[in-house]
Formats: structure tokens, sequence, C-alpha cells
């Protein structure tokens, strides 16, 4: 981030009460910070431009995490438009549970578990079944 004022960039300022700084270093950034090579800056006056730096980076992440939450809000309720849900049905007469995958988009099946052929198929062996026990008892 570039400070208009004085013409810096916050990597001139990462660190500015760092002892490992050569005196050349410090001075540098004392003249991008204040403006002038002779204007001997307080510490005080180093803190006060390096907390400013600081809330600017700390508006500048604010708003583009705010961005980034616009943009997953978008995402999710794109994803929520093609979800999809369960649907259990018990079939008493072939004694299946069928569960039908159902968009919750617009209710339209997506796919049977067993399909309704073999439940039919199902249904109608059982029917058999139940046929011949009854002509056995007779």
């Amino acid at each position: 981030m570039i400070d208009h004022e004085n013409g810096m960039s916050t990597n001139d300022l990462s660190d500015p009460f760092n002892q490992s700084q050569s005196a050349e270093q410090r001075q540098v950034i004392r003249t991008k910070t204040l403006g002038h090579a002779s204007d001997a800056p307080s510490s005080s006056e180093y803190k006060k431009v390096a907390d400013k730096i600081a809330r600017e980076e700390a508006q500048a992440k604010s708003e583009n995490r705010a961005e980034q939450a616009d943009e997953i809000k978008a995402k999710i309720l794109d994803k929520a438009s093609e979800m999809r849900h369960l649907k259990y049905d018990v079939i008493e007469d072939a004694d299946i549970v069928q569960i039908s995958v159902v968009s919750s988009a617009d209710g339209t099946i997506i796919r049977k578990v067993p399909p309704d052929k073999i439940v039919s198929f199902v249904k109608r062996i059982r029917e058999k079944e139940e046929k011949r026990k009854l002509d056995i008892k007779a």
C-alpha cells in the first residue's frame, strides 16, 4: 500500500523499531516517513505514522474480506439451487423402501433406487407367491 501523502510504501516501514537495520536504513525510512532528512523525528511521531499505516492496512483488509464474503455467499446460493435431497417411500406391496433423489430447485425426481421397474417386478412376484399360498391352502 502506498501512502500518497509522502510517497512511501508499507514495505519501507516493515518494522521501524527493528534494531537489525543499519543507521542508514533507519534514516531512509525516517526521510520517507516525514519528508525531510534534516528533521529528526521522535519515536512518538514515528509510532503515529506506523499506526496510521497499520489502520489503513486493516481497513483495506476488512473491505477485501467483505468482498470475499459476498462472493462466497453468491457461490453458496448458486450451489443451493443445485442441491438435492432424498425422499424415502415404503412400498408395502413389494416390501421395499424406495429412495428418490429430488432436485431442491424445482422438485423434479432425478433418480429412484431401486427403479420403478424393479419395484413393479417385485410386486408381481409377491402377488404370485400370495396366490400360490392361497391355492395351496385351499
